[in-house]
């Protein structure tokens, strides 16, 4: 019946379906079979793989998500089989699908962590969000609702601090590219305000303050000029650019002062006149 129900899932590839259909075996036969695959039988080990295949369909099916397809999760939880396979003792008395369940499940588990996180997680902060997760739906079926985090940190024996590691360890990555709103146009990063980037307005006026001085400082002679713009870029107010026009253009550093001072007036005059004319205009 299983077989049956097995064949009609189309998420499951049609070479899987067909081996669903292999018989399950008895304690006496997974024990031969497992002892002769240790021993390096293919044939056996084939068995073994063949009449689990049911048990590693339905764990993967707990497991399937949007991020990862069930034939990759099915494909990973037989790895698991084949490392319980190699490390199944018959004599501890278990039997071989209930030893095969927890490695099909940590091969799935892993899997799951490497595929559909960006950053991959280490396996033991895997396996602590897991427990969390199961923590968490433990607390709403005694509860009733939501379990708060300090609940699910009282009900795993762990500090509140380290819960809150876990989740955020746990958060998904999101892409600055991805589209928000009802166009195309608009994109996840084109909302996050730039803490280093300057005030646009401000900028704007800067710039248009830059581009006016320019336009003033083109009215100024070559030398008178070039020493405006040393005076302008000098820092604090410092006095030592005009040592350095000095030797820069072999003039004294007083004639330097006073081609500074003639500047200055020039620049005043300037900017009377502009003031004058918007004023008249």
């Amino acid at each position: 019946m299983k077989g049956d129900a097995l064949k009609q899932d189309e998420g499951i590839p049609s070479y899987l379906q067909r081996l669903t259909q292999a018989p399950l075996l008895s304690a006496e036969e997974e024990r031969i079979l497992t002892s002769a695959a240790k021993t390096g039988s293919l044939e056996a080990r084939e068995r073994l793989i063949e009449s689990n295949i049911r048990l590693v369909i339905n764990i993967a099916r707990t497991y399937q998500s949007r991020s990862v397809p069930l034939e990759d999760l099915i494909q990973e939880g037989v790895i698991g089989l084949m490392t319980a396979i190699d490390r199944f003792d018959p004599e501890k008395g278990f039997r071989f699908s209930t030893y095969a369940t927890h490695w099909i499940k940590q091969s799935i588990g892993r899997a799951i962590d490497c595929k559909a996180k960006a950053i991959r997680l280490p396996a033991h902060v895997s396996q602590a969000l897991r427990k969390v997760e199961r923590a968490k739906a433990d607390l709403m079926r005694r509860l009733g609702c939501e379990p708060t985090a300090e609940q699910i940190a009282d009900e795993m024996g762990i500090s509140l601090r380290k819960l809150q590691t876990l989740n955020q360890a746990a958060q998904e990555l999101v892409s600055l590219d991805i589209k928000v709103g009802d166009g195309d146009a608009t994109t996840l990063g084109s909302l996050i305000e730039d803490d280093h980037a300057g005030d646009p307005e401000k900028l704007i006026l800067d710039s248009e303050a830059m581009q006016e001085l320019e336009e003033v400082l083109s009215e100024l002679s070559e030398r008178e000029r070039r020493i405006m713009t040393s005076r302008l870029r000098s820092e604090d107010g410092s006095t030592r650019f005009r040592d350095d026009l000095s030797e820069e253009l072999h003039i004294t550093r007083e004639r330097v002062r006073q081609i500074e001072i003639q500047a200055i007036k020039k620049l005043r005059q300037i900017a009377a006149r502009r003031r004058l004319k918007e004023y008249l205009s």
